[in-house]
């Protein structure tokens, strides 16, 4: 909470907790392209050091993405059967805006 920041300096959790994550265990991963919180660029930074990583892009969808498309939902459960992932894109149709 940026609002929060250096007002309250004990929620200042340190340069330990901010350096880079590395991990081998199997991850999925989805990036909305329509996401307004996680941004493709800042999440691609946080990703970087997953070293199993799968990654669907979904074009179209926002943060919560996860009840956008039944292709979302298969994805997950091929991931968790340990299926080989061949589609790494997911297009979704414009969200129309009244």
């Amino acid at each position: 909470m940026p609002q929060l920041n250096m007002g309250v300096p004990e929620l200042d959790l340190g340069k330990q907790f901010r350096k880079p994550k590395t991990s081998r265990v199997p991850t999925l991963l989805f990036t909305g392209t329509l996401d307004g919180r996680t941004y493709i660029e800042e999440q691609k930074e946080a990703i970087k050091h997953l070293s199993n990583q799968t990654h669907l892009m979904v074009e179209n969808a926002g943060h919560n993405l996860f009840n956008s498309s039944p292709k979302v939902l298969e994805a997950m459960k091929s991931f968790m059967r340990e299926d080989v992932i061949k589609e790494f894109r997911i297009v979704l149709e414009h969200p129309k805006l009244n």
